[in-house]
C-alpha cells in the first residue's frame, strides 16, 4: 500500500476532509468576517448604544488577541497534530466559529468569565489606588505651571 503513494510514503490524515473548501471556509471564519465586525464595530455603522459598544470592542480586541496567541502556538507546537490528526481543520472550524459568531460572541466569554475576574482584583488593588493618587497629583502639577 505505501509503494502506491509518490515517495513510498502513507498520506496524512489532514487530507481526510468532510468538508469540501474547508481551507477558503477557514479564511472567512478566522479573517474576513472578523474584518468586517472589527471595522464596523470601530466606526460604529449601526449606532449602538454604549453598553452595546463596549460588548462588541471587547469581543473583537479579544478575539484578535486569541488568534495571534494561536497561530503561535500553531506554528511553534501543534504543526504535528496538522497533518496527524484526523478533522483538524474542520475542528478548527468549529473553534473558531464559535468564537466568532454573534449568537456566541465566544471570545467575549472567554474574556468575562477566565481573564476579567483576574484583572479585577489587579484593576482594585493596584490600578485604581495609583490613578486616584495621579489625580489628586495632577491639579497640585498644573497649579504649580502656572505660576
Amino acid at each position: 500500500l505505501a509503494q502506491d503513494f509518490a515517495g513510498g510514503a502513507l498520506p496524512s490524515a489532514a487530507m481526510l476532509s468532510i468538508v469540501p473548501q474547508v481551507q477558503t471556509i477557514l479564511f472567512l471564519i478566522q479573517y474576513a468576517f472578523p474584518l468586517k465586525c472589527t471595522f464596523e464595530t470601530a466606526f460604529d455603522a449601526a449606532g449602538n448604544s454604549e453598553e452595546v459598544q463596549k460588548a462588541r470592542q471587547i469581543q473583537w480586541v479579544i478575539y484578535w488577541i486569541i488568534l495571534y496567541f494561536f497561530a503561535l502556538i500553531e506554528d511553534a507546537l501543534l504543526f504535528v497534530l496538522v497533518d496527524y490528526f484526523p478533522l483538524y481543520t474542520e475542528l478548527k472550524c468549529l473553534a473558531f466559529y464559535w468564537l466568532v459568531a454573534p449568537e456566541f460572541s465566544g471570545a467575549r466569554f472567554i474574556f468575562e468569565s477566565v481573564v476579567e475576574p483576574h484583572y479585577k482584583k489587579i484593576d482594585e488593588e493596584k490600578v485604581w489606588p495609583q490613578l486616584a493618587k495621579m489625580a489628586k497629583a495632577a491639579p497640585a502639577a498644573g497649579d504649580a505651571k502656572k505660576e
